[in-house]
């Protein structure tokens, strides 16, 4: 939970230093100088893109604030919790994974670069979640060594879920994605 809410300080920050936030943040140097458009991209269709990228993004943040708790006095308990933790963060990862399937062609092509990212980065997570339950559920309740394999399934689905919190990252070396995150609704912290 910690680590989410660093990712969203850090989103929110990113998005400050990048003219994101509705008001400017301090700079503790100038920005770097942005290299001149090289797309005739469509304002608004970026900003649309944007939107959709830096929403599908924030879902999965915002369900995995909503990760239910592990625990339990018995080993059945404990990994009756852990398959529900599992099966929750495979359906936010499937969520995530469909929304940014679903992204319209990108406007620029650095757009295409950010979703592939993004995309293989969710998707591995998902597989690894997916089979970490699968493989939980199919073991006896009382399997401790079933138990320590789906919690390591879900700490490497996390891994690779946690290098994709920050959608801005992703599109500050372009000028058209950059302008567009500052004005997407979703994009803001």
């Amino acid at each position: 939970m910690f680590a989410v809410k660093k990712a969203l300080a850090a989103i929110g920050i990113a998005l400050a230093l990048t003219g994101c936030a509705p008001e400017p943040a301090p700079r503790a140097m100038p920005p770097a100088p942005v290299a001149p458009s090289s797309s005739a991209a469509d304002p608004a269709a970026t900003v649309a893109w944007m939107n959709g990228f830096c929403g599908a993004v924030k879902d999965f943040i915002e369900g995995n604030n909503k990760m239910p708790a592990a625990g339990g006095d018995t080993v059945e308990a404990i990994t009756k919790s852990t398959s529900d933790q599992l099966g929750h963060y495979a359906s936010i990862l499937g969520k995530t994974v469909d929304g940014l399937g679903a992204l319209p062609p990108a406007p620029v092509p650095a757009a295409d670069t950010a979703k592939a990212d993004f995309l293989g980065k969710y998707t591995a997570a998902r597989d690894k979640v997916a089979k970490a339950k699968a493989d939980l559920d199919a073991a006896k309740r009382s399997d401790t060594a079933a138990q320590a394999r789906a919690v390591d399934g879900l700490m490497a689905a996390q891994k690779d879920a946690h290098g994709a919190l920050d959608p801005v990252k992703a599109v500050l070396d372009s000028p058209e994605l950059t302008k567009a995150a500052a004005t997407a609704e979703r994009c803001r912290p």
